[in-house]
């Protein structure tokens, strides 16, 4: 088996990790932003104030708590939204944070990671990117 990808993009070495360029699309609403690539969290979760943007009535979706590994919980709630990243497109579900104040947000992989398959370089800190069909 061989891997083709269909976009090469070029990532800031950042502390926050690999942090991609977002666009989220909720009816006539559209927030650009930021996502941090996280193989480890099973969905995408993004700010309060993100999901304030994109005019989402955060608290009318799906209830769901993400206990992070170092303690604590997050309670978020999901809703399907459209999500572009390195201009590839798809609807998905999202989770918003039920409190301002998420620091990052995070691309899972319910959402998004498994929609494509990717490829890393990072000691030249390069992702190939393609839609997963």
């Amino acid at each position: 088996m061989q891997l083709a990808f269909d976009i090469v993009y070029t990532y800031d070495d950042s502390a926050d990790g690999i942090v991609l360029p977002v666009i989220l699309n909720f009816g006539a609403n559209t927030v650009r932003t930021q996502g941090c690539l996280d193989t480890g969290v099973a969905h995408c979760v993004f700010s309060n104030e993100v999901g304030r943007q994109l005019g989402l009535d955060i608290e009318s979706g799906d209830p769901m708590s993400f206990g992070p590994a170092s303690g604590g919980s997050l309670d978020a709630f999901g809703h399907e939204i459209n999500i572009q990243t390195l201009g590839l497109s798809f609807d998905a579900v999202i989770y918003s944070a039920k409190y301002p104040g998420l620091r990052r947000n995070l691309l899972g992989r319910n959402g998004w990671l498994r929609r494509l398959q990717i490829g890393l370089v990072d000691y030249r800190n390069l992702l190939y990117v393609s839609k997963y069909e």
